[in-house]
């Protein structure tokens, strides 16, 4: 049974399930607003942690190959 019924059933007015489901959808779109700028807010956070590590990372050279020596006997 979703909310309208419920209302209904429960004897309120038309214009009272109206405003409720209008409050509610309200609701329910300022909730996912603030989740998204959450949700931004820690991306962002977590590249500005990362991205020194992961620039020193990239220019970081390998270490060289030690050389190998061959050696003839006489």
């Amino acid at each position: 049974m979703n909310l309208k019924q419920l209302l209904k059933h429960a004897g309120v007015s038309s214009e009272i399930i109206k405003e409720v489901e209008r409050k509610a959808a309200r609701t329910t779109a300022e909730k996912e607003q603030q989740h998204l700028i959450e949700t931004d807010a820690m991306a962002k956070h977590i590249l500005k942690d990362v991205m020194p590590h992961l620039h020193a990372a990239l220019t970081k050279t390998p270490p060289s190959k030690p050389k190998k020596t061959i050696i003839i006997p006489d």
